[in-house]
Order: C-alpha cells, then sequence, then structure tokens
C-alpha cells in the first residue's frame, strides 16, 4: 500500500503521520499492495464556527473516496475510517456473493 500525504494551510508532524499510517492498518486487508492511498487533510480558516479540520482518503484504482470534518485532525481521521471501511467491506461482499452465485449455477 502506497501512501501519499498532503496537507493544505498546515504542516503534517511525524505523529500524525504515524497516526495515520496506524489506523490504515485497519483498511490494509482490504487493499492490495501496489495500491495507492491518498490521505489529504486540510485546516479551514475560515469557516463561520472557527477553525474546522478536513480529512480526505482517496483509494485507486478502486475509486473509493471518503470525506470528513472535525475539530481536530484526530477527530476527523476517525470519522473517515469507518465510512472508506464501510465501503471496502461492501465491494468484497459483493464480490463473495458474486462468485458464490456462479458456483450455484455449474
Amino acid at each position: 500500500m502506497n501512501i501519499a500525504f498532503k496537507a493544505t494551510n498546515t504542516t503534517l508532524t511525524p505523529s500524525i503521520k504515524a497516526f495515520i499510517a496506524d489506523k490504515l492498518d485497519i483498511v490494509s486487508k482490504f487493499i492490495k499492495e501496489e495500491d495507492k492511498v491518498r490521505v489529504e487533510l486540510e485546516l479551514s480558516k475560515k469557516h463561520h464556527s472557527g477553525l474546522i479540520f478536513r480529512a480526505e482518503i482517496n483509494i485507486q484504482p478502486h475509486g473509493h473516496y471518503a470525506e470528513a470534518r472535525g475539530n481536530d485532525f484526530y477527530e476527523a481521521l476517525d470519522l473517515v475510517l469507518p465510512k472508506i471501511k464501510e465501503q471496502l467491506t461492501k465491494q468484497k461482499d459483493k464480490k463473495i456473493s458474486l462468485r458464490r452465485r456462479r458456483q450455484k449455477v455449474k
């Protein structure tokens, strides 16, 4: 799994990178080694309620995408990971059920 980080309006600290890598272990069993995972973190200062932190995960070549906003980067990442995991499990379940249906027909 190739992980690419992008930070907008903020600096990406080693602790945040380690946190992301640790949390992405959850989805590593669903994706292949050659798949590209793009993690984008953004700090929005011009929001009416104050600072808003946004986390975005994009997995290619499958086209899975999830985005979440929170009060800090850790909260935003904790919100985005279940969304991406749900997409990946749904795709895996579809593949398994399709494979089982094909075996029943034979």
